[in-house]
């Protein structure tokens, strides 16, 4: 028997349920198979950033981004593009610019990927991770000593005029709970929002490990704050890692169900959380591996049969 489609558990609650995938991955009838039934967002994990797109100056490449869009729309999924300014993932060209001609790069880069995609993808993560892991201030990236503290506003500004009717998202991960660096993120958009900066919300990354995960009654208070401003919020790039935690595999299995169900139901209670995106959907392709050692973090298993942490995510979806 078939498992119950999460994306129907999802529009009856209200919300998109998503997953980053990789176009290389869509002609594998498994993985597309999983990902059309359950899934009604997609984020390309990979292939709407800086070095995929434009690897060699002056010579852009969308296939992957446009294959990802193109199996959204024949299986009536939303699209949020990811990820438009992020200090990963750069082209090797660009830091040796010179201040003009990197700003000119910046913005023909804003413009060129946010009219190409325009009318196709719903929302776009427009700034990423721009906030210091010592939450002293902002990261000090290229983009940062290239531009100025301005650059993030300058990126949602044009990001709004290549894409007026996209929603835009500052997106960012450690700021999920009531720590020092969600302060530092809540400033950050309030100060944007104050100068009239066209932002619409905040991504939570929320790639936490189930032996130290932020209480759910932290990230619902971050997330009414967030609310509060008049934004959206988002879970935008989940997976919980459970390699640390003791005991057998089962109860390893079953605190990850837990952690999923608590952070998902959070959402669910929060009528301007949009949706939860997970960083991929089963642990035959997740980024976790090679980042931080073998583990389990996703909600369908290499088989891609469900885990618990599916019928997690499921109830609280369900709220039950």
């Amino acid at each position: 028997m078939q498992a119950e489609p999460l994306r129907e558990a999802a529009r009856a609650a209200g919300k998109l349920v998503g997953a980053a995938v990789k176009s290389s991955l869509l002609s594998d009838p498994r993985y597309a198979g999983v990902l059309g039934r359950h899934f009604s967002y997609l984020t390309a994990e990979f292939e709407m950033k800086w070095d995929a797109i434009e690897r060699t100056r002056g010579s852009e490449n969308f296939s992957g981004g446009d294959a990802i869009v193109a199996f959204g729309q024949a299986n009536g999924m939303q699209i949020k593009g990811h990820a438009l300014i992020w200090h990963g993932s750069l082209p090797g060209w660009l830091s040796a610019l010179p201040p003009a001609e990197f700003r000119s790069a910046f913005e023909a880069h804003i413009r060129s990927v946010g009219e190409h995609f325009r009318g196709r993808v719903v929302a776009w993560d427009v700034v990423n991770e721009a906030i210091a892991d010592d939450s002293s201030g902002l990261r000090d990236t290229v983009f940062r000593q290239k531009l100025g503290d301005q650059y993030i506003a300058d990126a949602f500004r044009l990001a709004r005029q290549a894409d007026p009717q996209a929603l835009l998202f500052y997106n960012d991960y450690g700021g999920e709970g009531l720590t020092a660096k969600a302060d530092r993120i809540y400033g950050l958009v309030q100060s944007l929002r104050a100068q009239g900066v066209p932002i619409d919300g905040v991504g939570l990354q929320m790639h936490v490990n189930a032996s130290s995960a932020p209480s759910a009654a932290n990230i619902a208070a971050n997330v009414r704050r967030l609310a509060a401003l008049g934004l959206l919020v988002n879970i935008s790039e989940m997976d919980v890692r459970i390699r640390d935690l003791p005991g057998t595999t089962q109860a390893r299995l079953d605190v990850q169900k837990t952690v999923y169900k608590s952070i998902v139901e959070v959402c669910v209670a929060e009528p301007r959380c949009d949706g939860v995106t997970f960083w991929g959907f089963t642990d035959a392709s997740s980024w976790i591996d090679a980042q931080y050692g073998p583990d389990d973090p996703l909600l369908f298993d290499e088989q891609y049969a469900v885990k618990p942490a599916y019928y997690g995510v499921l109830d609280a979806l369900l709220r039950r």
